[in-house]
Formats: C-alpha cells, sequence, structure tokens
C-alpha cells in the first residue's frame, strides 16, 4: 500500500512524457563529390533528418573505400543510412552494407556528375528535396549485382569504349559540361580502342564475339551513353538488362551502331539487347571493367550474378515501373 505525503493528490499533477527516443541515421558523405554542394548543404541536411526524429552521425570520406569500411564496421545500430555524393559513393555504402550483414534501409543524396541511378530511381536532383523525400517517401527493394567474389555494384558493370571515361575524365571537366563530359571523352577514345574477345554465357545462352563495348544494367541511364525506356527497365525484378556491341567491321558500320545508340534503338542488327539473371565472362584478364563509374579490375574467367531484392531504398513516392 503506498501513502501520500501530506494531502497531494498524485492524480492532480500534471504528468509527463517522456520524449521518443530518436532513431540513429548515419550519414556517409563524400566531400569533394561534383560541385562539393553537399559539403555546402550538410547543416541543411542535418536539419531535415532532425525535424524527423533522426539522431544524425556524419562522416566524410577522405580515400576510395572509406565508406565501404565504414557503412561495414560502424553502422551496426543504424535505423537508416544515406549516402551523399556520386554514384561512386553510393556503391561503396552498399558494398559496405551487404559485406557486414546489414539490414537498415539506405537513402541516397545524389551530389555527384552523373547521378545516373539517382535518376533512374525518380529521386529528385535538387539535393535538399532528395534529403526531405528519403524520410518523407517510401521504399522498394532494389537487386544487386555480385562481380565475382566480392563486390558489387548497384547499377552497370561494363568493360570497352567509354568503359574508362568515367574515372579518367578530370573532376573539373565533368563538373563544366555534365555528361558532354564522357561523351566527348568516349570519342576521342575510339580511335585507339581495340576489339575485346570475350565469350559471354547470360543464363545457358553462349555468345562470343570481338566486341566494342558490353554492359549489365540495372538502371535506365549509362553516363549518358545508354539510355532505357522506364518500361524496360524494372530494378527488382531478379534480372538485369545487358547490351552488347560486336566489334563493327568498318566506319558504316560504326556510325549505323552510334547512330542506334544516339536514338536508343537496340534492336538494331549490330546491336545484342537481353535480360538474364547470370553471366559468366570468358576473355583476357587484363580488360578494364567499370563498376558504378569506378575502376575494376579484369579477371580470365568474371561471373556476374543479379541479388535480388538485396536492399532496401528510400526514395520519392512517384510510382516507377522500374521499382515497384
Amino acid at each position: 500500500m503506498r501513502y501520500n505525503q501530506g494531502n497531494e493528490n498524485p492524480r492532480s499533477r500534471t504528468e509527463r512524457k517522456e520524449p521518443a527516443p530518436m532513431k540513429k541515421l548515419h550519414l556517409i558523405m563524400n566531400p569533394n563529390a561534383g560541385t562539393r554542394q553537399g559539403r555546402r548543404l550538410l547543416p541543411d541536411f542535418v536539419s531535415v533528418f532532425n525535424r524527423a526524429g533522426y539522431l544524425c552521425s556524419v562522416y566524410l570520406t577522405e580515400k576510395r573505400g572509406d565508406a565501404v569500411e565504414y557503412t561495414r564496421e560502424q553502422t551496426g545500430d543504424a535505423d537508416l543510412i544515406v549516402a551523399c555524393g556520386g554514384d561512386g559513393t553510393l556503391n561503396e555504402v552498399i558494398t559496405g552494407l551487404l559485406q557486414g550483414g546489414r539490414k537498415a534501409p539506405v537513402g541516397y543524396i545524389p551530389c555527384g556528375s552523373t547521378n545516373d541511378f539517382a535518376t533512374g530511381l525518380g529521386i529528385p536532383k535538387q539535393p535538399l528535396k532528395a534529403a526531405e523525400a528519403i524520410v518523407e517517401g517510401g521504399s522498394c527493394m532494389l537487386d544487386v549485382g555480385l562481380f565475382g567474389r566480392d563486390r558489387y555494384f548497384s547499377y552497370t558493370a561494363s568493360f570497352g569504349a567509354f568503359t574508362s571515361v568515367s574515372w579518367s575524365t578530370p573532376q573539373n571537366v565533368k563538373n563544366v559540361i555534365g555528361h558532354a563530359a564522357y561523351i566527348l571523352e568516349g570519342i576521342r577514345s575510339l580511335a585507339d580502342i581495340r576489339p575485346i574477345h570475350m565469350k559471354i554465357t547470360a543464363d545457358g545462352q553462349e555468345y562470343e564475339n570481338d566486341y566494342l563495348f558490353a554492359a549489365i544494367c540495372n538502371s535506365t541511364s549509362l553516363g549518358g551513353v545508354l539510355k532505357l525506356a522506364d518500361s524496360q527497365v524494372h530494378m527488382n525484378d531478379g534480372l538485369f538488362e545487358a547490351l552488347f556491341i560486336p566489334f563493327p567491321p568498318d566506319l558504316i558500320v560504326l556510325n549505323q551502331i552510334l547512330n542506334a545508340l544516339r536514338t536508343y534503338h537496340y534492336d538494331h542488327p549490330s546491336l545484342h539487347f537481353l535480360r538474364a539473371s547470370s553471366f559468366t565472362f570468358e576473355g583476357d584478364p587484363e580488360v578494364k571493367w567499370t563498376l558504378d563509374g569506378e575502376e575494376a579490375e579484369g579477371a580470365g574467367v568474371i561471373e556476374i550474378r543479379n541479388i535480388h531484392d538485396a536492399v532496401r531504398i528510400r526514395r520519392a513516392t512517384v510510382k516507377l515501373p522500374e521499382c515497384r
């Protein structure tokens, strides 16, 4: 039995409610991405997340691989992980997430030069609006590609012409002319391009040829060079879209190929467009690959596999056919 001191009535006291505990958010930022607008808007991002009930921890990357390590080792308590930077930053966050066995959803604030992945998902191009969409919008599951044993990509793996452009074009050039930088640098490299002989197996179907370019995609855009209609791409159907371009025998065919790419006619007889969930590439181990705009080493045999519904991605509420 409880006794009250004096004449105090416990029911007359104002009841105090403890504030709800704040959810934990890890914001992983590449401060040098694009024109560095992410760094300038950092206080605004934190304010958006605080108002939505998140306690925000900020980590600024200094070199390649930092976001992988931080996500893998330091985000076990996260309710939400946000990547702020270019597509390469998002790639590192997703890689660390999968390597660490994390299950927290991922948000993306695009601040890079091309932001192909954000375009495909309908994430706002304006960074502050993208931050607001993370806390106010919805989410969907996303397929991720496994490249070899332990490399991942969220939207593309490619080799050949235009492939090295993403990581060889100087950042200041990208800042000035954006997508055009990729195309111009790619055209300049055609004079030095060599045919790449590759045997490709896609879900049991074999293709063997000398190739100009090949890409495995889970996006509607690839650096301004490849553009797919929204109706052609579904980002969580367990399949990748693949484009293989055999090396042209002469300049006439090369011009036909470039015109088909410019006009998005992937049914051209000089192009092979298909969908599959797994691929095996057998060829020269010295061939360089690009994963989400970052350079990757090749191998004599490379397996690429679709990991279905690997990551939950936060995005705007707009309903898109590729992410249902």
